[in-house]
């Protein structure tokens, strides 16, 4: 089989991209030290759940928590389903390192019943599904008797949940954000390096299995300071 031709737009765009990055780093004056230690912890980050989520997803624990958008839905009965790590790295000092490590799984759990609303009130209610991250799909009921239009929302049975980590090579921290672990709105936290550890992510776990957990104590909200 003949192989495809080398895109030349892809060429030029890895080239860019390569010339950026560097700028970047001498702007922030790296030490190969100091990139070393952001990608071994990011490294141990992805080791790590790398295992993780292949031995949650034999187990598929219940996870004992109640998500709720108040009116809309509520979600409980939950277990983990399917759980699965990815990587994209970036070009850094004539070398690949993480650009990013983000964890994805599902929480699965009875349907919950058809939603039904006037129609006036369903692009709010439709922003705040998908602001939360929860699928769905909606059919126009007309009923004949009233004269009044409603649209009929069935949501997903299940969430997905995600959390991300972002080496942040100025502040010297790693960045760690929360989507749908405890509750809808996005948590943004900001780690030192040595914080994020095994312990650290051990307790990342229990927080996603809803156990007790110190996780949320670790390290401040991004933008806060302690």
């Amino acid at each position: 089989m003949a192989k495809s031709p080398k895109s030349f737009l892809l060429e030029q765009l890895r080239a860019q991209a390569d010339a950026v990055a560097a700028k970047r780093v001498q702007q922030l004056k790296l030490s190969r030290e100091v990139v070393d230690r952001f990608d071994q912890r990011m490294h141990h980050v992805f080791q790590y759940f790398d295992e993780a989520c292949k031995l949650l997803q034999v187990i598929s624990p219940p996870v004992e928590r109640s998500f709720e958008l108040p009116h809309i839905v509520r979600y409980e009965g939950l277990h983990l389903e399917r759980a699965s790590v990815m990587c994209r790295k970036q070009r850094l000092q004539d070398r690949d390192v993480y650009d990013y490590v983000v964890v994805y799984y599902s929480l699965a759990g009875p349907s919950p019943p058809p939603l039904r609303i006037a129609i006036r009130r369903s692009p709010e209610v439709e922003r705040a599904l998908v602001h939360a991250n929860i699928e769905f799909s909606g059919d126009t009921d007309s009923t004949v008797q009233s004269g009044a239009t409603y649209n009929v929302i069935r949501i997903a049975p299940g969430l997905r949940c995600e959390v991300r980590f972002d080496p942040d090579f100025e502040n010297g921290r790693i960045v760690a954000t929360l989507r749908n672990v405890d509750r809808f709105e996005p948590v943004i936290l900001d780690f030192e390096t040595p914080a994020l550890d095994t312990r650290a992510l051990d307790d990342l776990v229990n927080l996603m299995l809803a156990k007790p957990s110190q996780f949320l104590l670790r390290a401040p909200l991004r933008g806060f300071v302690r």
